[in-house]
């Protein structure tokens, strides 16, 4: 049976992509990453600047660390693994694409390192979708809510720091989840074969 989420999830990238495709729709992209990159001062600036790198590879390998050390070893891998596989499966997909960033192509403000790679979809978002898809499985309800927020939080700022438009984010989001359901369903059919 294919979950509700991994149907969204779907509809999220290809929806995302088709918006690519039209120029009213990449209109309305740039219009909403003005709108969600207003400053909020050196503080909030600082504070997002920092905060996006919860999508990054470093936050896969972080929180992998932090679960294995609080003896949670199958959560670690999970994170460990959907997060690589988000990871892989954005820059692999950005070079087909080649989408510029909105500080390239419309002189967008930005305020992290210049990224690697082209706009979409959103890697940072793709591993946190991801990160966010393996744990929460195993949470309590007031627990998934966190992960949640810090996932969208990870997709705002992105669009913040103005390295992504909207619609790079809501495919990194839908990659993300995708790796997660993918690197859960891997997991099982090893564990499935291991028992024969």
């Amino acid at each position: 049976m294919v979950r509700r989420s991994t149907v969204a999830a779907g509809a999220a990238v290809l929806g995302s992509y088709a918006a690519l495709r039209s120029t009213h729709a990449q209109a309305w992209d740039r219009r909403a990453g003005v709108a969600l990159s207003r400053p909020l001062g050196r503080v909030g600036d600082a504070v997002i600047s920092s905060g996006t790198d919860l999508g990054s590879v470093y936050a896969i390998a972080g929180v992998s660390a932090v679960l294995a050390a609080t003896g949670r070893r199958r959560a670690a891998v999970d994170v460990l693994g959907a997060g690589a596989v988000g990871w892989t499966v954005a820059q692999g997909v950005k070079p087909l694409v080649k989408r510029e960033r909105p500080y390239q192509a419309h002189g967008a403000f930005r305020l992290v390192a210049e990224p690697a790679g082209d706009s979409w979809p959103s890697g940072h978002v793709a591993v946190a979708g991801a990160m966010a898809g393996a744990l929460t499985p195993a949470m309590s309800p007031a627990a998934r809510l966190g992960t949640f927020v810090l996932a969208m939080f990870v997709s705002v700022s992105r669009i913040y720091v103005g390295v992504h438009y909207l619609t790079d984010v809501v495919a990194g989001l839908g990659l993300g989840v995708l790796s997660a359901r993918g690197w859960t369903a891997a997991r099982r059919a090893v564990r499935r074969w291991r028992r024969r």
